[in-house]
């Protein structure tokens, strides 16, 4: 004890400042686990950031070279991300299977662009707008969630062939074949996004803005208790009701979200690209979702955007073999003509050698290759 009167105070053992007195140290030693602990959870979506930040800085340098507009192309990724990573939260995680989210796509493309277009709407106000009413068909289609299997996706699959044909017929609102054409370009309240001579980075760094956030999103939901409850259902549906899941609702959540999120999509690409027809929303573009989802890896957040950006790019890819090997056979340069085939062997190939996607089977692969406890010859060779 230090002092002989009431006003006493114990001194620590060791000499350290006693508490109360500003436990410094403590609170900063607490600080820097939580910073850690928050990196940790987040390091992925840190390192994508830093990654898409700086991409723009020697993407221009080598597109000429490589005969691919990077930068151009990076905007296309985005978009797809966000429309990937709404399916992958319904196939991968509720395990509903929807070969119809072109509808979506598309009703968010028309809705944005025939508000700005016709009632005059800026985009800033047309695009949230494409995620309200893509978010209400989605709803109102939801009862089709009562099917299962294969019987889910036929039905999905004629949802997306029937907006389709409304599309192309309603000539008088939509253009029909011809489309729609002057469709304004992004801009914020003042801030010129799609206009000017650098509208290609500012398009890249808006759209990549939106889906950094709806990764984000979608990253904290899945770990929350929705999350959990498609998890559940995903398993068993059975088991998952047995233990207080409302399956139904939970259904129709990640319908309805997966939904918005592809409308967002539309209403962010009908404004990059100025016109949009019919032809641009059919079961092509459901496929190539699917195998986005497919490729990049279900349950898989982040196997959205390898998804997007492998399936985005091969089409890129196959234009510049010309300029890379100087002659190619000229049925190679046309690639929409096995396009389908091309998403077909990638599905293929996918599932039977890498059966969880790009990302979760090289993420095995590294651990397979690292832990002594999993590889064999690798344990053999430590003892």
């Amino acid at each position: 004890m230090e002092g002989d009167g009431k006003g006493a105070r114990r001194v620590p053992r060791d000499g350290g400042v006693p508490r109360g007195t500003g436990d410094t140290p403590g609170r900063f030693s607490s600080s820097a686990r939580s910073l850690l602990s928050i990196i940790r959870s987040y390091h992925l979506f840190l390192g994508l950031g830093v990654f898409l930040a700086l991409f723009p800085l020697w993407a221009d340098r080598i597109s000429r070279p490589l005969g691919i507009p990077l930068v151009m192309v990076m905007r296309l990724v985005g978009i797809y991300t966000i429309a990937a990573v709404g399916l992958n939260l319904l196939i991968g995680y509720a395990g509903q299977v929807s070969l119809g989210h072109a509808a979506f796509f598309g009703v968010g493309a028309y809705t944005s662009a025939l508000l700005c277009l016709k009632a005059h709407f800026p985009p800033w106000l047309g695009i949230p707008a494409a995620v309200a009413v893509s978010a209400v068909l989605g709803f109102t289609v939801a009862p089709v969630l009562r099917l299962k299997g294969h019987y889910l996706a036929m039905a999905t699959l004629g949802l997306g062939m029937v907006f389709f044909v409304f599309m192309r017929e309603m000539t008088w609102l939509t253009g029909g074949n011809d489309g729609l054409r002057n469709i304004p370009a992004l801009y914020l309240p003042g801030l010129a996004i799609g206009e000017g001579r650098d509208y290609l980075r500012k398009e890249y760094f808006f759209i990549w803005i939106i889906a950094l956030l709806v990764l984000l999103f979608c990253h904290n939901l899945v770990r929350s208790r929705s999350g959990r409850a498609m998890l559940a259902l995903h398993q068993s549906e059975v088991a998952a009701e047995v233990m207080g899941v409302d399956v139904s609702w939970e259904k129709i959540k990640a319908f309805v979200l997966s939904a918005a999120l592809a409308g967002l999509a539309g209403g962010i690409f009908a404004h990059i690209q100025g016109y949009i027809d019919p032809n641009l929303f059919t079961i092509v573009l459901s496929i190539q979702l699917v195998t986005m989802v497919v490729v990049g890896g279900m349950e898989s957040i982040w196997g959205a955007v390898a998804g997007a950006g492998v399936i985005t790019f091969i089409p890129k890819v196959v234009e510049a073999l010309p300029k890379w090997l100087g002659e190619v056979p000229h049925w190679l340069e046309k690639y929409s003509n096995y396009e389908g085939i091309i998403y077909g062997l990638i599905l293929v190939l996918t599932m039977v050698f890498m059966p969880k996607g790009i990302t979760r089977g090289l993420a095995d692969m590294v651990r397979y290759r690292r832990s002594p406890f999993v590889n064999p010859w690798r344990k053999k060779a430590l003892e």
